[in-house]
């Protein structure tokens, strides 16, 4: 009981998250989700691929609460969805099955660099202007580049989508409602790619499904569902100056926690 009210918890933080940056939370379940297992005492070779895997699965909720939130505020552009979702349907479910692959050690080293070099990306190039890009062949396989980026590091896709539409000229809250829309595609093909890979791996967790703790999964979904709203709540209030820095200090703090702790 104890552990599913934890995960509850985490859920809720990730839901405000998730509303406020469009990043789903997967920056900050996978980290945490790794501590509180291996707190429990969780053992596997696999410990940090489950974490991807079942941030990823959850992320289908907060990230479609936080969408349908966005939508009807009017900040999602579904022109540059439509685009980015087809790449990203590829590229999440390759970067799922890719995954599975990499060592535990390599897979977190991988995580807390790319998080630290998103970090610097969106600090150093805080005002940096939009260029009115529209969507074309290159978003396409801008998306598919992030969809499988997104599955090996456990992410919603906003790490990479939120930068790339605000260069593209959108608005800060309207590239935060469209990447929340594109991380409902990222985790229903990168979830389906992990939990056909884990079919009949001996090495997983009990009440797993392929790499999803299903435990977690729920728990940290229906956190997220009751707070989502209040994260694009705050989005919609807070200057675009001001997400921008939030949204790159708060990453900056979990690759230094990633990578040296």
């Amino acid at each position: 009981m104890i552990e599913i009210l934890i995960y509850i918890i985490l859920g809720l933080v990730v839901g405000v998250l998730g509303g406020l940056f469009g990043i789903g939370g997967g920056v900050i379940t996978v980290p945490v989700l790794l501590f509180v297992l291996t707190y429990l005492g969780y053992e596997s070779d696999f410990l940090i691929h489950i974490c991807v895997a079942t941030s990823l699965g959850s992320i289908f909720f907060t990230a479609f609460a936080s969408a349908f939130a966005h939508n009807k505020k009017g900040s999602v552009s579904w022109d540059f969805w439509r685009k980015l979702s087809i790449g990203i349907a590829l590229g999440s479910y390759i970067g799922s099955v890719l995954t599975i692959s990499i060592e535990a050690s390599t897979l977190k080293l991988i995580i807390g660099m790319s998080y630290l070099f998103i970090a610097l990306q969106i600090l150093l190039n805080a005002s940096v202007k939009g260029r009115n890009v529209k969507p074309s062949s290159i978003t396409i396989l801008y998306g598919a580049g992030t969809g499988a980026a997104s599955s090996i590091l456990g992410i919603g896709g906003g790490s990479f989508t939120v930068p790339y539409l605000n260069y593209a000229g959108l608005k800060m809250v309207t590239s935060v409602g469209t990447a929340s829309a594109c991380g409902v595609i990222i985790s229903f093909f990168a979830s389906s790619g992990f939990i056909l890979s884990g079919l009949g791996e001996d090495q997983l967790l009990d009440r797993s499904i392929g790499f999803i703790y299903w435990p977690a999964l729920i728990g940290i979904s229906l956190g997220s569902l009751f707070s989502s709203q209040v994260g694009v709540y705050l989005a919609h209030i807070l200057s675009e100056g001001l997400l921008k820095s939030l949204f790159g200090i708060f990453i900056l703090s979990v690759s230094y926690y990633m990578l040296f702790i």
